[in-house]
C-alpha cells in the first residue's frame, strides 16, 4: 500500500532516496563499494563547496575570486583525502578545476558576484547605466488597447 502511495506520488519519497538510486545505479554500473561510496562522498563534497562559497560570497558582496573557491575546495579535498584515499581527493580538485564559477556558486551568489561586476564596471564607466526611458517605451510598446 505505501509502495503505491509513492509510486504514484501521493506519498513523498524518503530523505535519502535519491543516495539510495544513486548508490544502486552505481553498483548496477559495476563499481565496488569502495568505489562507489568514494563517488557519494565526491558529490557530497560539491554541495558543500557550493553551500560555503555561494554564503561567502554573498557574505563578501559579491566580491570573490575564483582563488577563494579554490581554496574552499583544496580543504574539502583534504578531507576526502584523509577519508577516501588521495587518488578521491586528487579526482576532486581536477573536477573543481574543470567546473566554472557559476556552476559552483548558487543563484543568490551569482547574483550578488554579478551586481559586484556591474558595480565595479559602472564606477570605470564601462558599463552604461540604467535607460529609465527605454523600458518605458516598451512598457508602452506592449500595451493592449482595449477598444
Amino acid at each position: 500500500m505505501v509502495v503505491a502511495g509513492v509510486a504514484i506520488g501521493l506519498l513523498p519519497e524518503a530523505h535519502d532516496a535519491p543516495l539510495h538510486k544513486f548508490r544502486n545505479h552505481c553498483r548496477s554500473e559495476g563499481m565496488d563499494f569502495r568505489e562507489t561510496e568514494a563517488a557519494i562522498a565526491s558529490r557530497m563534497a560539491f554541495v558543500r563547496l557550493r553551500r560555503m562559497a555561494s554564503d561567502k560570497c554573498i557574505a563578501q558582496a559579491g566580491n570573490m575570486s575564483r582563488d577563494e573557491i579554490n581554496q574552499i575546495a583544496a580543504q574539502l579535498a583534504i578531507g576526502l583525502a584523509a577519508s577516501r584515499g588521495t587518488d578521491v581527493g586528487q579526482k576532486f580538485i581536477t573536477w573543481i578545476d574543470d567546473c566554472p564559477d557559476e556552476e559552483i556558486l548558487y543563484d543568490d551568489a551569482r547574483a550578488a558576484r554579478h551586481r559586484h561586476h556591474v558595480g565595479a564596471l559602472r564606477e570605470q564607466g564601462h558599463y552604461p547605466p540604467k535607460n529609465v526611458k527605454l523600458h518605458d517605451d516598451y512598457k508602452h510598446a506592449f500595451k493592449i488597447v482595449k477598444r
